[in-house]
């Protein structure tokens, strides 16, 4: 089966390093430097890989995919745009207008890998792990021998308790299960477990069921209780192959999108620097907080925490031992509070604390700990003292509110002279 792809990019340098690449295992290249070169092209010809330049010199790569899926069925293709820009920037357009996967020009190495990979399960060299069920023990044997001529890992049982009792304990890449297994088991049951497990990425494993239904609405069933494809015996064995491959192909481009996704979400919720959660994290997560505070009746408090003078810090050493001083008041921090915690970098030289089941007492007590040690940690053997304001949630707080105490706290502590904890005292409390 022949492997083809589309490369749309202005750049030479970049068209010829992917067409060499490609071409060198196997693939056959349209190349084409424009977009209109590209929708002028066969509309008939089928397509594995599109691949396209954000900037091209007459169309942006989003507008190019509306238009080419227009006149070209693109479906089955994976879809790659290739950008100079940080690919967080633009993952979320990219992926809106169609496309698969974004990657940086300028990581090369990383490309040639995934498209490598990308080949190697087009042209059915499976490399899998795979579960296969089935009741009829000499027709599995067969099977599992065929599947292990791919390259493929088969754990093979006869039945759904058996199947049940590896699958917890492995990991797998496909599951293929005749559906009717023994006289009170069929497929449907190992389905269900497994749609109904509580580990979201095993629950997503492929599933190919193997039957021979003649009824075409027993058959489409399978699909909605939870089969992503069926084949029908008899069966032809590259049909198999094929269907087994298409399978493990979409989950590991599934999970490379789901680790792409999971990396542009960490950057995007932490502070570059300090590896801290960001402001914006804060305004996400904290509310959370609060309300769980409150629904389960727990005390929570907030700890607003200012390094002292961190303007001398900068003036006087310099903005590059002024990161060191904030990353490793960070570090400080961090290894200082609980796993439950919460640690951000609100902005500057200023840190929030949000302490879960701490009521101000505890909050206070902590506070100096963590005082302390930020004062002994001397980054770079500079002094670095903090002024940390603590308020305790109350009846009708918010995060403003709360934020607001800590903070007004936190300017106490400032001005009697810094390097010191405060707690928020209301004005009741005050007059009382």
């Amino acid at each position: 089966m022949s492997i083809n792809a589309l490369i749309v990019e202005s750049s030479e340098d970049n068209r010829t390093m992917l067409a060499n690449m490609l071409t060198g295992i196997g693939v056959n290249c349209v190349v084409c430097e424009t977009g209109q070169e590209a929708l002028e092209g066969d509309g008939g010809r089928q397509y594995d890989f599109i691949i396209v330049s954000r900037h091209l010199e007459d169309i942006g790569a989003e507008l190019f995919l509306v238009r080419f899926r227009e006149h070209h069925y693109i479906d089955d293709a994976l879809t790659i745009m290739l950008t100079s820009e940080p690919v967080k920037d633009i993952y979320y357009e990219a992926n809106k207008a169609g496309f698969k996967l974004v990657f940086n020009k300028k990581d090369f190495p990383t490309i040639e890998r995934f498209l490598l990979g990308a080949v190697n399960n087009r042209t059915i060299d499976l490399k899998a792990r795979i579960l296969y069920v089935d009741a009829a023990i000499s027709v599995a044997d067969c099977i599992s021998t065929l599947l292990r001529s791919y390259h493929a890992m088969v754990t093979q049982v006869a039945d759904v308790t058996s199947a049940i009792k590896v699958f917890q304990q492995q990991e797998f890449d496909l599951i293929i299960t005749d559906y009717y297994l023994s006289d009170d088991e069929t497929g449907d049951d190992l389905i269900s477990y497994v749609r109904d497990y509580d580990d979201f990425d095993k629950a997503q494993v492929p599933i190919l069921v193997v039957s021979e239904e003649s009824n075409q609405s027993k058959r489409t069933s399978y699909l909605r209780n939870g089969a992503n494809d069926y084949i029908i015996k008899p069966y032809d064995n590259d049909e198999l192959i094929a269907r087994a491959s298409n399978l493990i192909a979409h989950k590991k481009l599934f999970e490379q999108f789901r680790k792409q996704q999971q990396e542009l979400l960490t950057l995007a919720m932490s502070d570059q620097l300090t590896g801290l959660y960001n402001r914006r994290s804060l305004f996400d997560i904290a509310p959370k907080y609060i309300s769980d505070a409150v629904r389960h009746k727990y005390p929570l408090s907030l700890l607003v925490i200012d390094i002292d003078h961190f303007k001398i810090v900068n003036d006087s050493y310099g903005h590059a031992k002024g990161d060191a001083v904030l990353k490793k008041t960070g570090e400080v921090m961090q290894a200082s509070c609980r796993n439950g915690d919460f640690v951000a970098r609100f902005g500057g030289e200023e840190f929030v604390v949000l302490l879960t089941h701490c009521d101000q007492s505890d909050a206070m007590m902590k506070a100096e700990l963590l005082r302390k040690s930020i004062e002994e940690s001397r980054p770079d053997d500079i002094v670095v003292t903090v002024s940390i304001g603590v308020a305790e949630l109350a009846p009708g707080d918010d995060l403003d509110s709360l934020f607001s105490k800590a903070d007004l706290a936190a300017y106490k502590a400032k001005d009697l002279g810094r390097n010191r904890v405060e707690q928020y005292v209301s004005e009741e409390a005050k007059q009382a």
